[in-house]
């Protein structure tokens, strides 16, 4: 069996709490089973298995609830997963059901680069600034009058050698930045799952964020050829102790 894995890098992410499943007892389409000490569940029916793994995660770009998600096509025909459908829900502690964004792969590249960009900005204004004043320097003197009062005199110097190697220095420093966030966007899109058509017998995993707002149990809704994968994580902190 051959199987489509896409690879998942959250290495700037910070995990925070992991989710514990609410299930039926007289549910017997779900299983569950630790992988790498998470807690997944699977749901099979109509020929597909759904996966999911959920945890809380937190990163320069924001709060999220984390999931993880496998889906493996085992009928005789192929599919297509579409991440624009999967929608989450949550109720919250005044016991109302609130809709939770969920953002496709362009949504979450959008958020991080807005994010960066700012960074950016600041960053080559403080480089600037520390480019700027570089050439320059300020030595002072004391002299004394006949009477013996002493005078301080301020003089600034100019170096534009010094100002030229700087501003060399600090366009190296805004251009390394730059590479640096470039590189953590393309991490961060590695793994992020995107539309894909699934063959029979093969399998595709990957991440999604959702927007994080407090609550007591959150509902994840999977859809796959017209059937709707549903899963329930108890987000509430203080059962989750």
């Amino acid at each position: 069996m051959r199987y489509v894995l896409v690879l998942i890098l959250s290495c700037f992410s910070i995990i925070g709490y992991a989710q514990n499943f609410v299930i039926s007892d007289n549910d017997s389409t779900i299983t569950t089973e630790y992988n790498d000490g998470k807690l997944w569940a699977y749901r099979y029916m109509n020929g597909y298995v759904v996966g999911l793994t959920c945890y809380e995660s937190k990163d320069d770009y924001g709060k999220y609830y984390q999931m993880r998600i496998y889906i493996n096509n085992q009928n005789s025909q192929s599919v297509t997963f579409d991440p624009n459908e999967v929608n989450a829900y949550l109720i919250n502690k005044k016991g109302e059901a609130i809709s939770l964004e969920v953002y496709t792969n362009e949504e979450f590249q959008k958020k991080v680069k807005r994010t960066q960009n700012w960074a950016m900005a600041l960053y080559g204004f403080s480089a600037g600034l520390n480019a700027g004043s570089a050439g320059y320097s300020t030595s002072y003197s004391t002299t004394y009058s006949p009477n013996g009062y002493a005078y301080t005199t301020m003089t600034t110097h100019y170096n534009p050698n010094a100002a030229y190697q700087a501003n060399l220095v600090a366009n190296a420093q805004i251009a390394t930045y730059g590479k640096l966030m470039t590189d953590e966007r393309v991490t961060k899109e590695q793994g992020y799952l995107k539309k894909n058509t699934i063959h029979p017998n093969e399998g595709i995993v990957g991440y999604m964020n959702i927007k994080r707002k407090k609550g007591n149990i959150l509902t994840i809704n999977i859809p796959i050829n017209g059937n709707v994968y549903s899963f329930e994580l108890d987000v509430n902190k203080k059962n989750n102790k």
